[in-house]
């Protein structure tokens, strides 16, 4: 399909709502980049299409560029089946790999975020030296990229390193998010950045983590008080002062 003919199908399909889902995508995209979690035109934000073997997934672009008609469907074959005005990232073969291996996942999200790029080069593991960190307790494991590897055995590689867990610390790379919404696994990534940088002032004037009584006392609170909710919440609420252009489509939509 040509450029010409997949702008003219992704306006067929034009945003009218914030509930859709590929609004939310360029929502989360953004908040993600004034956290600073941007990647460049890397990283990847993608949401299960419930009922279907298929993903929502953004190209390559600067997070704050992200618009809605910018997101693509891709089937777990990796053929697109609704193509964006914008074509799909490639180096996406492991989000199909975690969607058919894990019906607990919906969202993944890949970033190169500094925090995490540097702390994995350090050969420490990511830990609790700030208080929000307890909500990745015992969530967060090690890789390590292999460039010999072809996509489809990363991916395979990728599922059994995750097992049940939430995300991956890439080695000299940045981090992967897996989790149920895309509310919680935007807000996770962001605390891991944050939590990542904690860190690292901490190591280097020798401080030492939280004890692990401690961390799940702080894990069990966060998650009863709806953090992660209410985090999502306002940091969403601040992209409509930053952030007119998105909202600006559903506007365009309307006339």
């Amino acid at each position: 399909m040509s450029l010409t003919e997949n702008m003219s199908a992704a306006a067929s399909r034009r945003v009218t709502s914030e509930s859709d889902p590929r609004f939310q995508i360029a929502a989360a995209r953004r908040i993600l980049h004034r956290e600073g979690l941007d990647s460049q035109v890397g990283g990847h934000v993608s949401l299960r299409v419930p009922g279907e073997d298929a993903f929502l997934v953004t190209p390559f672009q600067y997070f704050d560029e992200t618009l809605p008609e910018h997101v693509s469907k891709v089937g777990f074959d990796l053929e697109v089946i609704e193509p964006a005005t914008l074509p799909a990232s490639v180096g996406i073969n492991f989000h199909a790999s975690i969607y058919q291996a894990r019906p607990d996942v919906n969202c993944v999200i890949h970033t190169h975020a500094k925090n995490m790029s540097v702390l994995s080069t350090t050969g420490e593991p990511f830990g609790v030296y700030y208080d929000y960190a307890a909500l990745l307790l015992d969530e967060v494991v090690p890789w390590v990229d292999d460039p010999n590897l072809v996509p489809s055995e990363e991916g395979e590689l990728m599922v059994e390193a995750l097992g049940g867990r939430k995300a991956l610390l890439m080695g000299h790379h940045g981090s992967l998010h897996v989790g149920d919404t895309l509310e919680h696994v935007t807000v996770e990534a962001l605390l891991m950045e944050l939590c990542a940088g904690y860190q690292l002032a901490a190591m280097a004037v020798n401080g030492r983590p939280l004890d692990r009584t401690t961390a799940e006392s702080y894990r069990s609170a966060y998650l009863k008080s709806s953090f992660r909710e209410q985090m999502w919440a306002a940091n969403y609420r601040r992209l409509l002062r930053s952030d007119p252009d998105l909202f600006a489509v559903l506007a365009e939509a309307g006339r």
